[in-house]
């Protein structure tokens, strides 16, 4: 499982480069060559630590399951961490030959105080230049908070189109509220919740951006986060249709849905207080009506 909210907070170049030099300013020594080589010390433990923390604190992408890497692909691209990654990497490995060079030309005689200070400069130069991959890193770390922590548990992936009534059947049954409003493509990340069942089982329900009737190449960030949902993590899918709605493009779209998955469909009606239909289970997140038939029939699919 990947969780975003386990990766760290990451410094500027200019903060990175105060903490650093600032631990450096606190270390003395007996005489100015003593001195400098303890702040040389100082510098290169900061930053080589730091650097590999930020480092290892990232998961090896390409080993992710398909779920986590294709999301994470979609949302940020695998290759721009790498690119940043790389980076820090690279920057790592500068710093550590400048102080290193900069200790032997101390231990050889030269003036600890010019070498010093032209050593600062260097390295100031190096951690600047990684200073839009260490914002990127940072920015990272909320942009990942929007891909869930999943489960291994039975998992019911709600699809249909937007403003069906996907979000508003979730917040009704499980313990996820997500956002809902009366407007178009209201769910912009990926909802999980649960239905609590009695001696502690429970259904991860999965509330999905809505879908548009289209070819893949042509759905937008937020339909495609829905569809590595029905690709990767449904056991079950209940497909949400709005009768008040034009049904022929949500026909079309349930149809592509059951070419598409190999696993179990479920199709329902919403908004049973604004209409009649009843060919199909029908249910009202207003009123309550069909909740617990969907639920039932939920259960008896996914054998819970």
């Amino acid at each position: 499982m990947f969780e975003a909210k386990k990766l760290p907070t990451v410094l500027t170049a200019e903060e990175l480069l105060d903490k650093a030099f600032g631990r450096a300013s606190k270390v003395g020594g007996r005489t100015p060559r003593e001195r400098a080589l303890n702040k040389l010390a100082t510098v290169s433990n900061v930053l080589r630590d730091y650097f590999n923390k930020i480092i290892k604190s990232h998961p090896s992408y390409d080993n992710l399951p398909d779920f986590y890497k294709e999301m994470i692909d979609l949302v940020v691209g695998i290759r721009r961490i790498k690119k940043a990654l790389a980076a820090l990497n690279w920057a790592n490995e500068m710093t550590q030959k400048i102080i290193n060079k900069a200790v032997r030309e101390i231990k050889g005689g030269k003036n600890p105080v010019q070498v010093l200070r032209s050593a600062y400069g260097r390295i100031s130069s190096i951690i600047e230049q990684i200073d839009e991959e260490l914002r990127f890193l940072n920015e990272l770390k909320k942009t990942l908070r929007e891909i869930p922590a999943l489960t291994d548990e039975p998992t019911v992936v709600v699809a249909g189109y937007p403003n069906v009534g996907k979000s508003s059947f979730v917040a009704k049954v499980s313990t996820v509220k997500p956002e809902i409003a009366s407007y178009p493509f209201t769910t912009k990340s990926i909802h999980v919740g649960y239905i609590e069942l009695e001696r502690g089982k429970r259904i991860q329900i999965i509330d999905t951006p809505g879908l548009l009737d289209r070819p893949l190449e042509k759905r937008n960030e937020i339909e495609r986060k829905a569809i590595l949902c029905l690709k990767h993590v449904a056991n079950c899918i209940l497909f949400i249709i709005d009768p008040t709605m034009d049904l022929k493009p949500q026909m079309k779209l349930l149809e592509e849905i059951k070419e598409n998955f190999d696993v179990p469909v479920i199709v329902v009606y919403s908004k049973a207080d604004l209409h009649d239909k009843r060919d199909l289970p029908a249910f009202s997140s207003v009123t309550g009506e069909g909740i617990e038939d969907v639920l039932k029939r939920i259960r008896e699919v996914l054998k819970v």
